[in-house]
């Protein structure tokens, strides 16, 4: 070898330790949320938390494989604005993971609807608008109830 290619593959080695090391400490830091069963209704306890009104409350069940079935709830702020949120319970943790594979393998607009998905134990949480203020108000409540 020559000194032209040790160089170039200790620059490549460099290259990829600068770009993978990053995201090997995301990884690491940031664990998934792990499988356990939440009783009751997660999302109710938290929009009560956070003071916001439960208008409606309809059971749902997604059609994907695992779902036992969830809510659709309407809820709505002091100001008045309306969001739609749907929770859906999974019997296992490997159906609750495909579920959220399949939803972040859609691109926007093609099939994957603009929202925010949050996991909660055997939950799924979908809240659409995502960029509301209600988001903001039920977030911390909801990491509560996450595993530590």
């Amino acid at each position: 070898m020559t000194q032209g290619n040790n160089g170039s593959w200790a620059v490549i080695l460099i290259l990829m330790l600068f770009f993978m090391l990053p995201i090997g400490w995301l990884l690491v830091t940031y664990t998934a949320e792990p499988y356990h069963v939440v009783s009751g209704e997660p999302l109710r306890e938290a929009v009560q938390a956070a003071g916001i009104t439960v208008v409606n409350a309809t059971d749902t069940t997604w059609p994907v494989g695992g779902a036992v079935g969830g809510k659709t709830y309407t809820l709505s702020d002091e100001s008045g604005n309306i969001y739609t949120i749907q929770t859906q319970a999974f019997d296992s943790v490997e159906s609750r993971d495909a579920a959220v594979q399949l939803y972040n393998s859609q691109s926007i607009g093609r099939g994957r609807p603009v929202g925010k998905l949050i996991i909660i134990g055997n939950y799924l949480i979908y809240v659409q608008p995502y960029t509301g203020k209600i988001l903001k108000k039920i977030a911390p409540e909801l990491r509560k109830l996450q595993a530590a």
